[in-house]
């Protein structure tokens, strides 16, 4: 029963909500399953413990999609392998905690260098560079919906919002001088190229994930979230080289 990709150690498992009593029927590493566990829900793992073997632990990550339906609850592993839970109509709750659980944003900012510090020359100029992408922070928190975080980080938007922000500030430097604020808004748009990239690359995830299949969801999701991800990180980047611009000039 017990399979070494997943199975628990002793106290592995951690605090966890009481289990819920499902057969679970189906293939795993070619081998045929049809047996009894209590299937409940401790941190980042959907834990299957056994009549008669150690539990298992299946990480949220190595789910791709999740797909309940009366009754049942069908998880579709990135190994390839597919496990339906049955015969337990709390089911339908239990897939709504996982895919809350599963979908959970997490934190965005955590490890940047420019966002936060003296390193990132703080000022008027660096928060409003950073505004757009933490109001999409604000607004997608607590939101463990799929379809409404897409909806409310909207890449589009977003780059409307940047190219707006780094215009007026061209505009602010150089107030006289309509030849300097083309030059200066250029030069921020050429420093920040590759936030505008890494914002059509969440845009290209934010597609797929609209239309996504139930089988697929969480693995969509989280190309989505590490697209999101890399925006954040490519803005960090590009801030010090606009900071540059705007102190210096061009």
């Amino acid at each position: 029963m017990s399979d070494p990709r997943t199975a628990a150690t002793p106290g592995a498992i951690g605090e966890q909500q009481p289990g819920i009593r499902v057969r679970v029927i189906g293939m795993v590493r070619g081998r045929e399953l049809d047996a009894y566990a209590l299937a409940s829900l401790a941190g980042n793992n959907v834990v299957l413990a056994w009549e008669n073997a150690a539990p298992w632990q299946l990480d949220l990550e190595g789910i791709d999609g999740v797909m309940p339906s009366p009754g049942q609850l069908t998880l579709y592993l990135s190994s390839g392998d597919v496990l339906e839970l049955t015969e337990n109509e709390a089911l339908r709750t239990f897939s709504a905690r996982v895919l809350d659980r599963a979908c959970t944003v997490p934190e965005l900012t955590r490890g940047l260098r420019a966002l936060g510090s003296l390193r990132g020359t703080p000022g008027p100029a660096h928060d409003r560079w950073f505004a757009p992408l933490l109001a999409a922070r604000r607004a997608v928190a607590g939101i463990s919906d799929a379809e409404r975080q897409v909806a409310l980080v909207d890449a589009a938007v977003i780059a409307q919002q940047l190219r707006r922000v780094m215009s007026d500030i061209a505009k602010e430097l150089a107030p006289a001088h309509a030849a300097m604020q083309r030059a200066l808004d250029a030069a921020l748009n050429e420093e920040s190229e590759p936030v505008f990239a890494a914002l059509e690359r969440l845009a290209l995830t934010a597609d797929v994930l609209r239309v996504s299949a139930l089988d697929t969801r969480l693995h969509d999701w989280r190309r989505w979230m590490n697209a999101l991800r890399e925006v954040f990180v490519a803005a960090d980047q590009a801030w010090p080289r606009c900071a540059a611009v705007i102190t210096h000039g061009v």
